[in-house]
């Protein structure tokens, strides 16, 4: 499908979109008891249905809890049905959803944003199918599902139903890599381009006492946590490519990529305990504290220990750079793309249709917008079409837990009034020099010329079975923990070794019957799915 015929697809429906409409009035926090009459306003009575949602342990004491505060009460005040919020450990969403399934307890709308759990329960015939449902019984969601066509195309399984109900949003750089340009100017260097480039950077920044201090305490980049992965993107090393027309899981980016990571580590340009550093937080500590020059790590992440730095050192400058070339191309780190599925609906549902009431209310954008600025008049008000928070710690408070509450909602209909916390009006120096930079890594990372290096976004690979999954889980960990090895064991165990060892024990797990079945899909798929350069082009706006 061409881009131009992509974007005809995609807009059809929306030049149509109304305005959003009135905010719902009235939080009803103080005088409403928990809902157990099942009552609405006019009396009549409400439908239950139970509807997930993560517990991340973070929701402030006052406000009550997942399960019960000012949020769930105003749903189930202004929606159709009353909802029973059942909460699900973050950390551990799998394995508690697994327990409720195998009691039968498990809620009737499920939401999560692991799509390979998703695929999982699928295989498993615990999804309710939703054709018919949303024919049927809904009208707000059928009428997203008509302006955004790829929703059901990423919805639908292999049986040609569909199971799965999505976000609509605005993409969001995930993955960034920042450098210190303050170091950059003292050493008379520019920011690296290509891979050779960044090495070059890197050892001087290890090398050269870029901080002035007289002592060798800096590093020049990290490898802990997803910075390996980010180095595996500069040389498009990812299991699936397409290559030549043809959708092939790659070995040879691998070697280049380890090489690379090798030279750093065995030239004291990066921790030498980054295996260790399974968190990232020792990384994070050497950025906040100016020891580290070249830092790849979640944006959010960046923006956090950023402060700390500015305050610790208040002429540290960082620019955000893009991911250097090989020979391989130049990518693009990891983002968050316009669609997400996120939610499936209980194959034992007791009541399918009450779930999909709670559905079209969610997505309303009515529903969209409270959600979102809260209250007008409590949290916001509106100069024009301009939103303005009347207490930022207020609403942080009361709001900074709501957005698991949003998993499927249509978030491109709002406007954010914020970056990674940020305030766009802000008048902190130090906030408006973050603006700044994280606007530099819009325009770097979402750049459909420089695009992440899979085939597709992993939230959209097609459906595996349970033995192909496997397949596909188990290569990709031994691929990381063999190569893994062949940075630290000096001579001992090389990187050629490892490439070897990688391929015997793929071809020993079914990687070949994977390879064929990928072969095969992309040939009956290739014009009609969504792949990686389209998630570039996507816009709602």
């Amino acid at each position: 499908m061409s881009k131009k015929n992509w974007s005809k697809k995609m807009m059809g429906g929306f030049a149509a979109v109304t305005a959003l409409s009135m905010v719902l009035a009235g939080c009803g926090t103080n005088e409403t008891a928990k809902d157990n009459g099942k009552q609405s306003a006019e009396g009549e009575s409400k439908e239950k249905v139970t509807v997930s949602i993560y517990d991340r342990g973070q929701i402030p004491k006052e406000e009550g809890t997942y399960a019960d505060n000012r949020w769930t009460k105003w749903i189930n005040e202004n929606g159709p049905v009353n909802a029973e919020f059942v909460p699900i450990p973050r950390n551990e969403s799998q394995q508690k959803y697994s327990m409720l399934f195998a009691s039968g307890d498990a809620p009737d709308l499920i939401l999560e944003y692991d799509t390979d759990f998703l695929n999982s329960l699928w295989s498993q015939k615990q999804l309710l199918p939703l054709d018919d449902l949303v024919e049927q019984h809904s009208t707000e969601y059928k009428a997203l599902l008509e302006k955004v066509p790829a929703l059901k195309t990423l919805g639908t399984k292999p049986d040609g139903k569909l199971y799965e109900i999505g976000m609509v949003t605005k993409p969001e750089v995930l993955g960034a890599m920042v450098i210190r340009q303050d170091w950059l100017d003292k050493l008379g260097l520019e920011v690296p381009q290509t891979v050779d480039e960044l090495y070059a950077v890197a050892d001087a920044f290890a090398n050269q006492d870029p901080d002035g201090n007289g002592v060798k305490d800096t590093f020049g980049m990290n490898l802990s946590q997803f910075a390996s992965f980010y180095v595996d993107a500069m040389f498009q090393n990812e299991m699936f490519i397409i290559e030549d027309g043809q959708l092939i899981r790659q070995f040879d980016r691998i070697k280049p990529a380890y090489e690379f990571k090798k030279k750093l580590f065995e030239n004291g340009i990066v921790d030498k305990d980054f295996l260790s550093d399974k968190n990232g937080q020792k990384a994070e500590q050497d950025f906040a504290s100016g020891k580290l020059g070249i830092y790849l790590a979640y944006r959010g992440v960046i923006s956090k220990n950023f402060d700390t730095l500015k305050n610790t050192d208040p002429n540290a400058k960082v620019t955000a750079m893009a991911f250097p070339e090989s020979e391989f191309g130049r990518f693009g780190p990891d983002f968050n793309p316009a669609l997400q599925m996120t939610g499936a609906v209980n194959a034992n549902a007791k009541n399918p249709e009450a779930v999909m009431k709670y559905i079209d209310f969610m997505v309303k954008p009515s529903t969209v917008e409270t959600l979102t600025n809260g209250i007008e008049g409590e949290h916001y008000t509106k100069e024009g079409d301009k939103i303005k928070p009347i207490d930022e710690k207020k609403n942080e408070t009361e709001m900074g837990y709501l957005n698991d509450y949003r998993m499927f909602m249509p978030k491109y209909m709002v406007e954010s009034n914020n970056v990674d916390g940020r305030l766009l009006d802000s008048t902190d120096p130090i906030d408006q020099e973050w603006l700044a930079v994280s606007a530099e890594m819009d325009k770097l990372y979402l750049d459909p010329e420089h695009p992440h290096p899979g085939f597709t976004h992993a939230k959209f690979r097609p459906s595996l079975d349970k033995a192909m999954t496997t397949t596909f889980n188990d290569g990709w960990n031994n691929m990381n923990d063999t190569m893994a090895k062949t940075i630290v064991s000096g001579s001992g165990y090389t990187v050629d070794q490892g490439v070897e060892d990688v391929k015997k024990s793929w071809y020993a797990s079914g990687g070949q019957a994977l390879e064929d079945w990928y072969k095969n899909w992309y040939q009956e798929n290739k014009d009609s799915w969504i792949f990686m350069d389209e998630l570039y082009t996507m816009n709602f706006e």
